[in-house]
């Protein structure tokens, strides 16, 4: 293969990438691959067990160590820079057999260590199976079947969070919800915040379940009361209070900012009128 129609093959792709991009950041659709950080340290493991060299299908290749802004969830390319080593890459392709990717696997999903270029280019060919080096990280027994790797660690993430909180009655239906959950509580279990201070008079470390009942009585629940009672909710579909909350918390500084003047008083037209400002944004619906 002329490596001239491998720059064209990337050049074509790149631009599919590009308007992807456009058209799922209109739509508020995501298509980076999955952050293997996360799950890793969700799972709180550093335990891998070796699995040797094996024929791995592409379609479950769904994450990265590293690489987030290099490729996408389909592995097309979204740096310009990798243009040339790219075009080598897939020259080389029918010509010499390429080495094994390095693949981390959890569950039936597999995170990309090394390789990612080589990864695209089978993508590219259409290639259903990559020979990979694969070492899995070790779940706790799950049942179910999955439609998409979002629904897989959303379950697995629902899991653990049950596991470490014993927390029946809270549910998140964004992926990484409740892992920030888990953050948020561990932050306050150390922490010497005002809430603290009213539940337990000193800033010392809690235990990891006092803490969680701690931050539940005096920072989750408070603020899920004032949620229900504003009815908020029933204006976004399929979404939950906690969604709110969490949103609520990731965007607190932006709404700080946007807010630069806020009446002690407001008038009594907006007090009666919920404003048009209190929206979600709708993700992964």
């Amino acid at each position: 293969m002329n490596i001239y129609e491998s720059v064209n093959t990337f050049d074509r792709l790149y631009r599919k990438a590009f308007w992807k991009r456009l058209t799922g950041a209109l739509k508020h659709h995501r298509h980076r691959l999955l952050p293997l950080r996360v799950f890793r340290e969700l799972v709180s493991t550093k335990e891998e067990v070796y699995r040797g060299i094996q024929a791995v299908p592409v379609a479950k290749i769904v994450g990265t160590e590293n690489r987030f802004y290099d490729f996408d969830r389909e592995f097309l390319p979204l740096r310009r820079q990798d243009r040339y080593r790219w075009a080598r890459i897939h020259n080389l392709y029918r010509d010499q057999s390429l080495p094994p990717v390095s693949l981390i696997k959890i569950g039936d999903f597999y995170f990309v260590r090394d390789g990612h270029h080589r990864i695209s280019v089978a993508k590219a060919e259409k290639v259903e199976y990559i020979d990979a080096e694969v070492v899995e990280i070790p779940l706790p027994s799950m049942s179910g079947n999955f439609r998409s790797p979002e629904e897989f660690f959303h379950h697995l993430e629902e899991q653990i969070f049950r596991e470490k909180t014993r927390l029946k009655d809270i549910q998140v239906t964004i992926l990484g919800g409740y892992f920030e959950l888990l953050y948020l509580i561990s932050c306050f279990q150390c922490s010497d915040c005002s809430k603290k201070r009213e539940a337990i008079g000193n800033p010392a470390c809690l235990p990891w379940q006092e803490a969680v009942e701690k931050w539940y009585t005096h920072c989750y629940q408070p603020a899920i009361e004032v949620i229900e009672k504003s009815k908020i909710v029933s204006r976004f579909k399929n979404r939950t209070p906690t969604d709110l909350y969490l949103w609520t918390l990731y965007n607190l500084d932006l709404l700080r900012k946007a807010s630069c003047f806020v009446p002690s008083h407001p008038p009594t037209a907006i007090a009666k009128k919920p404003s048009s400002l209190y929206r979600l944004e709708e993700e992964n619906r």
